[in-house]
């Protein structure tokens, strides 16, 4: 996003490690080079909730961008490349570059544009309907998605369980709707 034009650190975490914690001052803003991050809140009950799964190549506490202290924990459930950002110099460089805030606006609508969109797709009770609509709708011009994460990752996105999600891949491919390679699924019409 920004991280050639900002300082920032990279961080090298083991899956288990807290990149944060619930009530921590906010200090920092993060971009997910490699690997996943659950954001995990605990209830005043004691409850662990899910929050949100940072993939590869997203940035995550966003809206820590406007507080004072995180609101859930941050844990990296693989082993992960972090890029952290201070939050005081992201600040100044949106403040100073107009098109940078507007850049940055722009990559936050697609992402809530894009969870929206999930959400619905998880309301889907057919795990075959379920996996077919979630396919269509995140290929490029050439019918293709590339993806960066595990497929076990994308049937946790898609809320399946690996086994389920594998099952209709192998169908939806032995009926000749698709064509898997490495990070590649295309959609044959």
């Amino acid at each position: 996003m920004f991280n050639h034009k900002i300082k920032h650190q990279t961080l090298t975490l083991q899956k288990g490690d807290f990149l944060f914690r619930q009530g921590a001052e906010v200090n920092y803003l993060f971009f997910l080079q490699k690997g996943r991050v659950k954001l995990v809140r605990e209830t005043i009950d004691g409850q662990a909730l899910v929050m949100h799964i940072a993939y590869a190549q997203e940035t995550f506490a966003e809206a820590s961008f406007f507080s004072q202290e995180y609101h859930c924990h941050a844990i990296c459930d693989a082993p992960c490349t972090v890029f952290s950002f201070a939050k005081t110099a992201v600040n100044h460089h949106l403040k100073n570059h107009p098109d940078a805030m507007m850049a940055l606006l722009n990559t936050y609508a697609q992402q809530v544009r894009s969870l929206r969109l999930l959400n619905e797709i998880k309301s889907i009770n057919s795990a075959y309907e379920r996996v077919l609509t979630f396919l269509i709708s995140e290929v490029d011009e050439n019918l293709a998605l590339h993806f960066c994460y595990s497929l076990k990752d994308m049937a946790q996105r898609l809320g399946l369980a690996h086994e389920t999600f594998y099952r209709v891949l192998k169908k939806l491919e032995q009926e000749g709707k698709i064509v898997r390679q490495a990070h590649t699924i295309k959609i044959i019409k």
